[in-house]
């Protein structure tokens, strides 16, 4: 019994090994890895500016919107004004 354990163990360590051997765990990230990482780091770091450029802007039409509801608000009580002052 003690000697099937100590097989079932040395297998699952085997092939742990194994595992680790065939996915490429090694020290240290290759070149080719670190060059795209770096691309893929750059990439977001593009994208963040992007994005706060857009919400920028976003922020700019949105505040250029309320104006012109503001004045146009203000024209329409203009003319109600003078369609009563006409209808009197």
């Amino acid at each position: 019994m003690q000697c099937r354990r100590y097989l079932t163990f040395l297998m699952i360590i085997t092939m742990a090994g194994a595992l680790c051997q065939a996915s490429g765990c090694t020290r240290k990230p290759k070149q080719e890895e670190l060059t795209k990482l770096d691309e893929a780091r750059m990439a977001a770091e593009a994208a963040e500016r992007k994005l706060a450029e857009l919400r920028s802007e976003r922020q700019m039409l949105e505040r250029a919107l309320e104006q012109k509801q503001a004045e146009l608000k203000k024209q329409e009580q203009e003319r109600d004004e003078l369609k009563a002052k006409l209808g009197k």
